[in-house]
């Protein structure tokens, strides 16, 4: 059952609400109620509930003053739904502030609204604790990092092997039992000001921006929004059966609503380019092409705009299409290599110079590029600003060139600063990823410890991690890993409180008799023989 608690100063109102709809039904346990703002707060540190549905006008603290010190203390749960007497944006304002998931007039308080929105945030928090985005701590923080790194993946179809991709969908806990996807490509357009928005600006108005379509959109349907850079994101929407009927029209409609309360609220439009519908998430990276094809046409006129809507686009799928050079440029970015990546932005640029590849192809092909450097490369947004620094947009820039060969140049701007910048930083990353690889597997001794799983989570192939590792550590992994796995042994055994197959258990080995052998392999005795030295 969610936990749900009751915040009002009228004693008659919290009647109506708990009798007003079946909570049961709903799979609802109102766990408590509460008449002011401070007592509120001392019930959710006690109850932890999911959902507070609070009214802004309490005494003590605010529904608003509660909601902002719950989200700062707990993080995204618990979800907030504000009722008030007052229609008055204002209010709407503050909420949005602390991300509250919905804004309720009690005059307009039905039985059948209040159910709707329920549904809705009964819907967020599944999500919510299905991809670990509840807590605030730095470990959900890096957590969430790691999923968006693999929506990028995903989407650009990065994945070498199905195995791995499956590996990462469930260690990553992302949701994949929904009946239907889509993906969506968002182009962020700040408000207009007199002179140049500096980087400082572009990047709170897309840090704001972003929080508050996940936000809003989630009211309407589940989705995750993944950052690209300072001027686009794309939106993994997921559909329910009873939601995949129809999807344009809500995903229309939550768009909409989004849209509108941004550009009241930020000044700040939005314009969506969305995909086919896909039945599995796998397919994802289908969708996400069909939509990025559409960024030349959408426009403030047409704000949303649908891939199976414009037949016209029909014959552009098959121009150019950069997955052909997936693994070429992750193998690239992966092994800092100059060299390997001269060559992919050569193969690239001769195809571009070609006379049938359009303006939108170009532009697509530069814009994905650019994204594989920010989110693929170690601190790859900060080496791209770098490397446009002396232009106001930075690498932002790709999205002032008006032709093909203005993209080519930018993209020659982009390739040049790469390889030079590669080398000198290879060294030091390259001894960070080793380095983070011997904390991990300290970190996880008493697991079995498994190379692919180990790649996989540094998002680096089996055999490069290896190399590596050799090359600076002198010794292979499975045996730095066995040394670990035996020196932790000697400890346990030598405490003498546990027999030897509790020892090789409690350290992730396969059977007694494998840790026995790997034990004399490394020690030149046995186990039992060591104990008794």
């Amino acid at each position: 059952m969610i936990k749900l608690l009751i915040a009002d100063d009228e004693p008659l109102v919290q009647i109506g609400l708990k009798s007003m709809i079946s909570w049961e039904e709903l799979g609802i346990e109102i766990c408590a109620t509460a008449a002011n703002g401070d007592a509120a707060y001392q019930l959710i540190c006690e109850h932890r509930p999911e959902i507070v549905l609070t009214d802004i006008q309490m005494p003590c603290s605010s529904g608003l003053e509660l909601g902002k010190r719950c989200r700062e203390e707990f993080g995204a749960l618990p979800l907030f739904i504000l009722l008030t007497n007052y229609e008055d944006f204002q209010y709407a304002k503050e909420a949005i502030s602390f991300q509250a998931f919905d804004y309720l007039i009690k005059i307009d308080l039905s039985p059948e609204n209040l159910t709707a929105t329920i549904e809705k945030a009964i819907a967020q928090v599944r999500l919510l604790q299905d991809t670990g985005s509840a807590s605030p701590s730095g470990s959900a923080s890096e957590f969430r990092l790691l999923q968006e790194r693999f929506f990028i993946r995903l989407l650009n179809n990065l994945f070498e092997t199905d195995t791995q991709y499956q590996c990462l969908l469930e260690e990553l806990k992302i949701p994949a039992h929904y009946s239907g996807y889509a993906a969506a490509h968002v182009i962020v357009q700040p408000p207009a000001q007199d002179g140049q928005l500096s980087q400082e600006q572009m990047l709170k108005y897309y840090s704001s921006t972003r929080q508050m379509l996940t936000e809003l959109f989630s009211k309407h349907l589940p989705c995750q929004v993944i950052p690209l850079d300072i001027r686009h994101m794309a939106v993994v929407l997921y559909f329910s059966e009873s939601s995949a009927g129809d999807w344009k029209a809500a995903v229309t409609y939550a768009f909409q609503q989004a849209f509108e309360m941004l550009f009241n609220y930020y000044s700040v439009r939005l314009l969506a380019c969305i995909g086919r519908y896909v039945g599995s998430m796998r397919e994802l990276s289908v969708s996400y092409y069909d939509a990025k094809q559409l960024v030349s046409s959408v426009s403030e006129n047409s704000p949303i705009l649908y891939w199976d809507d414009c037949p016209n686009f029909s014959g552009l799928r098959n121009v150019f299409n950069l997955s052909l050079f997936r693994k070429e440029i992750g193998k690239a970015f992966e092994e800092l290599n100059e060299t390997a990546l001269h060559q992919v932005f050569s193969d690239i640029t001769e195809l571009l110079s070609s006379e049938n590849v359009p303006y939108s192809q170009a532009l697509d092909a530069a814009g994905s590029i650019l994204h594989f450097t920010v989110t693929l490369l170690p601190n790859g947004e900060e080496i791209a600003s770098s490397l446009f620094q002396d232009d106001p947009e930075t690498y932002c820039s790709l999205y002032r060139q008006k032709t093909v060969p203005a993209i080519l140049n930018w993209l020659n701007i982009l390739e040049n600063g790469l390889c030079a910048f590669l080398p000198e930083y290879k060294s030091k990353h390259k001894n960070y990823l080793v380095e983070n690889t011997k904390k991990y597997i300290r970190e996880h001794l008493h697991q079995r410890i498994v190379l692919q799983d180990l790649a996989d989570s540094f998002e680096v192939s089996p055999n490069y991690l290896s190399q590596l590792f050799k090359k600076f550590e002198g010794v292979g992994i499975n045996e730095y890993v066995s040394n670990l796995k035996i020196e932790k042994s000697k400890e346990l055994l030598k405490d003498g409180n546990l027999k030897i197959y509790e020892v090789a258990d409690r350290l992730g080995f396969e059977s007694a008799f494998y840790f026995s052998k790997v034990f004399k392999r490394v020690t030149g005795i046995a186990p039992k023989d060591y104990r008794n030295i």
